[in-house]
């Protein structure tokens, strides 16, 4: 986002979901297996019901 580089990379101790979206965004080429704090918020989007992962079956509407 804005060309600025992604630096930190670490786990928060709170992350709200609006913040977790801002992550995702931010962290768009990070992969979420070595970026602990896109890993982070992608659980508490999974969490909140904001995030459903491909490989689980959901109605897409």
């Amino acid at each position: 986002m804005y060309d600025i580089p992604v630096t930190d990379h670490s786990r928060l101790p709170i992350m709200t979901i609006e913040y977790a979206h801002a992550i995702m965004q931010t962290h768009l080429e990070c992969l979420s297996a070595v970026c602990q704090v896109k890993a982070q918020a992608k659980q508490r989007l999974i969490e909140a019901g904001r995030l459903v992962p491909a490989d689980v079956p959901h109605l897409g509407f």
